[in-house]
């Protein structure tokens, strides 16, 4: 089952003097559920493009993207943050933690939003903060933790609400050689 499929996509920016940048031109992508995919190119070649309109963070100049058979593109601001919420998993390379949070409050606030019962969010976080080695820092804020223990909260953030579609945007940049290899078990398990 498609999971994703994007068709023709492409963005296009304008700069105030009338300059227009061409970033992506005709785009196809289908991803399958289960499939783990990578896009890898030189900086400035439209990667980060891509996984905002892939987002849909941002909308495309041209083409069609659907996510789970839903066209985003065609919900309200109010149901797409909704759809979002629901059905995607973001891990940003600048993790966007609230430092007015804990580590904890961060990771589970997706399933607070959704009004998830207290006893059901920690049964969930559990086993995921020991599989990605943060419970000891659950009541530290954000300020409080190295770059590679953020990246892993934020990593624990995206997955709490067993997202269909996962996103990262340079997923493991901000972990040491030795935590690296450990986020691959993300890709079997939903």
């Amino acid at each position: 089952m498609n999971v994703l499929r994007a068709q023709g996509l492409g963005k296009t920016y304008s700069s105030p003097g009338n300059i227009v940048y061409q970033a992506l031109e005709d785009i196809d992508l289908t991803i399958e559920t289960g499939e783990f995919v990578g896009v890898m190119g030189p900086s400035g070649s439209g990667k980060t493009t891509l996984l905002n309109l892939l987002a849909t963070i941002d909308r495309p100049t041209s083409g069609r993207i659907e996510i789970n058979g839903a066209d985003p593109a065609a919900l309200s601001d109010k149901k797409l943050a909704l759809f979002r919420r629901r059905a995607l998993g973001f891990v940003f390379q600048d993790f966007n933690l609230l430092d007015t949070l804990s580590i904890k409050e961060n990771i589970i606030l997706p399933l607070v939003l959704e009004g998830m019962a207290p006893n059901l969010i920690e049964q969930r976080l559990e086993p995921l903060v020991e599989r990605l080695q943060i419970a000891g820092l659950l009541g530290k804020r954000p300020y409080e933790v190295s770059g590679g223990q953020k990246q892993r909260a934020a990593i624990a953030r995206a997955l709490i609400h067993k997202p269909s579609l996962l996103l990262a945007d340079e997923l493991t940049g901000n972990l040491d050689s030795k935590a690296a290899p450990r986020m691959s078990w993300m890709r079997f398990r939903r």
